[in-house]
């Protein structure tokens, strides 16, 4: 399947899921709603890391390793957890 285009024929990248998770957990302004989006995110982070393309891509991983180490560190300070 072609990736989506815009209306100039330029293709559009998509993100990956945990990216996508992450950055909706980075938004979210509710305290109600932000603990659970970081578990969503947490949980995506892991299983992108687990199904890597290719696994020893030292780019891809640690893009992984610092959005987990964000969403810790949210925890600590927003949620105090």
């Amino acid at each position: 399947m072609a990736a989506p285009e815009t209306p100039n024929s330029v293709p559009v990248q998509r993100l990956p899921q945990w990216q996508i998770d992450y950055e909706s957990a980075l938004r979210e302004t509710d305290h109600k709603l932000l603990f659970k989006k970081v578990e969503i995110a947490e949980a995506a982070l892991l299983h992108g890391r687990e199904s890597l393309d290719d696994p020893y891509d030292p780019q891809q991983r640690t893009e992984i390793d610092i959005a987990l180490s964000k969403l810790r560190l949210l925890k600590k300070e927003v949620l105090n957890f």
